[in-house]
């Protein structure tokens, strides 16, 4: 039996400080990642994996974007999401769940994004379901800690958990892996943190139906 994902048991304010100077330094970094993400896809239906305390949603444009799905295993960060993004209305809508196990129709979303999310799954599974998820023409985004680097030393004792719980995805399984689900790899790149931790991330891509 898989042990239950980590994060379940960090506190919002723990969190904050993991991503912030106190932690890896990766707020300003990982928001930057999404808002490339988003612009580059203008999505009518955005799906965030992993989606916290929805760091990156200021992006969404309502006049853009028609459904926003938030998926995240601690509810306590999904109640801070929709406090501070109560101006999306019935858009938005946030699932505490796990994303190895949640459904959704096929082709449902254009968008999907997932940050610092497959070093807590098994990656197989969740490619698998966000191949299904995206519509022709869709995109998914990924963002990956690379290893290396001099990481602070966790700040907490639940985030002490965190760093211990993370398994490390090499990009270029992971590319094989999406090819493997039909959605090739469109581009990549290595990014530095301003704490010195590096991200991989990656942009994937199903082309659109050919019109019969």
């Amino acid at each position: 039996m898989r042990a239950p994902n980590p994060w379940t048991v960090v506190p919002a304010a723990d969190h904050a400080r993991y991503l912030g100077p106190e932690g890896l330094d990766l707020r300003s970094t990982l928001d930057g990642l999404f808002q490339e993400a988003y612009l580059s896809a203008q999505p009518d239906r955005l799906l965030v994996v992993g989606c916290a305390t929805g760091d990156g949603l200021e992006h969404v444009d309502p006049s853009v974007t028609g459904r926003v799905v938030g998926l995240d295993v601690n509810l306590q960060y999904l109640a801070i999401a929709r406090q501070r993004f109560f101006h999306l209305g019935p858009r938005l809508e946030l699932y505490c769940t796990d994303a190895e196990t949640w459904r959704a129709p096929p082709g449902a979303f254009d968008l999907v994004h997932a940050a610092l999310v497959l070093e807590y799954l098994h990656p197989e599974p969740l490619v698998r379901r966000i191949a299904g998820w995206l519509a022709d023409g869709g995109a998914c985004s990924i963002v990956l800690r690379l290893p290396g680097g001099e990481a602070p030393e966790p700040p907490s004792q639940a985030l002490r958990l965190i760093e211990r719980a993370a398994r490390p995805v090499p990009p270029e399984e992971l590319v094989r892996l999406f090819e493997h689900y039909g959605l090739p790899l469109r581009r990549q790149r290595v990014v530095q943190a301003p704490g010195g931790t590096s991200l991989w991330a990656g942009a994937f891509g199903r082309a659109e139906a050919r019109a019969k």
